[in-house]
């Protein structure tokens, strides 16, 4: 990990998209405290139940957010983070100096970091960014909601195809086979993701191979019949909207 204060165009115009409800001029004064933190595969970012110092915003990468269960070995992953979202402002409004959460990078990532303290003395003198910390946390509890739901009530094969088809619009490339869906993913992250065993997910993957579905080599995996996936996975739209909010 590799940190150094940070002010740019780029990072001004990433925090604007972030807090668009804050004037560009005070924006350019929050870049001010800000500090770019550059991770690489695979590195713990935050760890659940240790110091929250701030809040991390995702600048390039992709970064998994997750909880542990009571037994401390097991562990959920219950979204990704791309370009533009961010993790620890539960802990900033709450009031609170814990990780609720996890944070871990898939890939190289670089974050925009800024220190709680800044961003309440921030707050003080610009109020109108509580809009936008209201429109964050209103849109993690929609996410995990409706997540939740999905997840008691879909088969694991439906719920697979959904997974499958919003990772692919979110990463994937089309190609002569099909969409190609290439992340830095592992069998045993998308179990985590999916809430169930890691032979589960194989075996669930062996059937969509079996039924032409998708091909697959290594981690990386083709959808070579989207619109038969797509109707496995009944979806809609807006379904399938909310679903790659989740991703």
């Amino acid at each position: 990990m590799t940190a150094k204060i940070c002010c740019s165009d780029e990072r001004a115009d990433l925090l604007a998209n972030v807090f668009p409800t804050v004037p560009r001029d005070a924006v350019d004064e929050l870049c001010e405290f800000c500090f770019e933190v550059r991770h690489g595969p695979d590195e713990l970012i935050a760890q659940e139940g240790s110091y929250a110092s701030g809040i991390y915003i995702v600048q390039s990468g992709l970064v998994k957010i997750g909880k542990y269960g009571s037994r401390g070995g097991d562990k959920r992953v219950l979204r990704f983070l791309g370009v533009g979202e961010l993790f620890g402002l539960e802990s900033v409004i709450m009031g609170h100096s814990t990780n609720v959460q996890y944070a871990k990078t898939l890939m190289d990532t670089m974050l925009v970091f800024v220190e709680r303290t800044n961003l309440l003395r921030f707050r003080k003198q610009y109020p109108e960014i509580c809009n936008d910390f209201c429109r964050w946390l209103a849109r993690e509890v929609v996410m995990l909601e409706f997540k939740l739901t999905r997840e008691a009530v879909e088969s694991m094969d439906r719920n697979l195809a959904l997974f499958l088809i919003a990772l692919a619009q979110n990463y994937g490339t089309r190609d002569d086979k099909g969409l190609t869906l290439d992340p830095p993913i592992s069998r045993q992250t998308m179990s985590e993701m999916l809430g169930v065993s890691v032979e589960s997910v194989l075996r669930a993957l062996k059937r969509f191979r079996e039924r032409g579905l998708i091909e697959t080599d290594g981690k990386r995996i083709v959808l070579t019949d989207l619109d038969q996936l797509m109707e496995r996975a009944r979806t809609t739209p807006f379904y399938l909207s909310i679903i790659k909010e989740t991703l």
